[in-house]
């Protein structure tokens, strides 16, 4: 899997000049847990960088179950896609634990994008990158077992967010059955079923509300894939 630093954030690639001028027309605002940045369905005049804490993006069907498209955190830059097209959010976004936000106003943003050319830029490859994991999230849906997805999803998040403890394991840490579910659109008892079986197949270990990976390429090349490029996820350990 190829690790991209800040490959949520399109302010952090921007020239210095460019980006300080971004950040000097962006305001703070604090969340409290649970709290709503925005919901599915309203119009969108704000565009948002995390500078603490955790947001977390999901929809819901009609009878309420939760789908999570993923967790944002320090640096990471979302919103933009209402300023851009006009149309209403896609999604909701909720504060997951305190959480610090940058905020950009529609009227500000519109100014800057016409300004300077290299804002367009860095946002057409930050939304081609994220095209490029829902490509991939589609595709594992519709093909791959619940087995093969749960293990590749633990893969991702351990190259992206997983800590390596002394014996050279991987560390996840504050991902319940019940995230895992949400993330794969599936319910916590179909998750501990899955993690049973990769933990008795020796990929993994469970101990104290941690998922422990002795060896994540072996825990990746256990299950099945698909053909093509290779998967890119956000490197938070720069």
């Amino acid at each position: 899997m190829k690790k991209i630093r800040a490959l949520h954030s399109w302010i952090e690639h921007l020239p210095p000049d460019i980006r300080e001028a971004v950040l000097a027309r962006m305001r703070r605002r604090h969340y409290c847990d649970g709290e709503a940045v925005y919901r599915l369905g309203e119009e969108g005049h704000e565009l948002y960088m995390v500078e603490s804490g955790k947001v977390r993006s999901s929809n819901y069907t009609l009878k309420g179950k939760e789908i999570q498209y993923t967790v944002l955190q320090a640096g990471d830059c979302f919103g933009e896609l209402s300023l851009i097209d006009g149309l209403c959010r896609v999604h909701s976004t909720y504060a997951q634990g305190p959480a610090d936000l940058l905020v950009l106003h529609k009227r500000d943003f519109d100014d800057l994008y016409a300004r300077y050319s290299e804002i367009p830029i860095q946002i057409n490859k930050l939304l081609s990158c994220r095209l490029r994991i829902a490509h991939t999230s589609v595709d594992e849906a519709t093909v791959l077992s619940m087995q093969d997805r749960l293990a590749r999803l633990l893969g991702r998040l351990g190259y992206s967010v997983g800590v390596e403890d002394k014996h050279g394991a991987i560390v996840l840490e504050g991902f319940t059955h019940a995230h895992l579910a949400r993330m794969l659109g599936s319910n916590r008892e179909g998750i501990s079923r899955e993690l049973k079986k990769l933990e008795e197949a020796g990929l993994l270990r469970r101990s104290y509300g941690k998922i422990l990976i002795p060896d994540i390429r072996s825990l990746i090349g256990s299950c099945d894939g698909l053909v093509g490029g290779e998967p890119i996820v956000p490197d938070y350990h720069h």
